[in-house]
């Protein structure tokens, strides 16, 4: 579990330095910076297969189990692909229809697990998501009031 938790971690924080680094080369390259944030993502991606693997070792997934969930993470693997280079939607749109991909794809993937894991699958995102938040208050600290 604490592989799992950690890779999507490192997911996250990669995520989070791209884009640090795509503002900076864009600074010197005249290229926008959502442009070069979105090609440092696309290179980051984890594969599909491997998101498997990791899940299978992880949640204890049968053969049958992995054979339904690859093809589920492909689509969204591919769908995340193109909308980020659809450079004609704005951000916010982009986002949109991100969390609409995610929202998807999160439900065919626990409609394939047994009950008991999708209590470790929900506990492996809250552990994510704490650890993504964390790094973002570090990454970001509010401001002082000086």
């Amino acid at each position: 579990m604490k592989k799992l938790v950690g890779v999507f971690a490192l997911s996250a924080l990669l995520s989070f330095a791209g884009g640090a680094v795509a503002q900076s080369q864009q600074a010197a390259t005249g290229g926008t910076s959502e442009n070069s944030a979105n090609q440092q993502h696309a290179r980051r991606q984890i594969d599909p297969q491997k998101q498997v693997e990791h899940m299978a070792k992880k949640l204890n997934l049968s053969a049958d189990q992995k054979s339904q969930l690859l093809p589920i993470l492909t689509a969204r693997h591919d769908q995340e692909e193109s909308l980020r280079n659809d450079t004609s939607l704005s951000r916010e749109d982009r986002h949109t229809k991100m969390q609409s991909i995610r929202s998807e794809s999160e439900t065919k993937i626990r409609a394939v697990l047994t009950d008991d894991q999708k209590q470790s699958y929900t506990q492996m995102h809250q552990q994510m998501h704490e650890h993504h938040r964390s790094h973002e208050a570090q990454s970001n600290p509010a401001p002082s009031g000086n």
